[in-house]
């Protein structure tokens, strides 16, 4: 597909996306290859495991809340 035409298609939701910034850190080898295993099954890639546990451990140490959706009718 040309650059443009991927441009132009709209896929999925209208959902702006989260504001974002790198962080870097140090891992050991065996660390490293054990995210590696992850590839494909959490991530696509070593940085995206590494986000995906990073966010999963702060949701479950409660720092970031989970917006609940009261579905209800009162």
């Amino acid at each position: 597909m040309i650059r443009k035409d991927l441009i132009s298609t709209k896929k999925g939701l209208n959902k702006p996306k989260a504001e974002t910034i790198i962080v870097k850190g140090t891992v050991t080898r065996e660390q490293q290859e054990v995210l590696q295993k992850f590839i494909g099954v959490i991530g696509s890639n070593e940085q995206d495991v590494v986000g995906k546990i990073l966010t999963l451990w702060l949701y479950n140490e409660g720092y970031i809340k989970v917006k609940k959706i009261n579905l209800r009718k009162k």
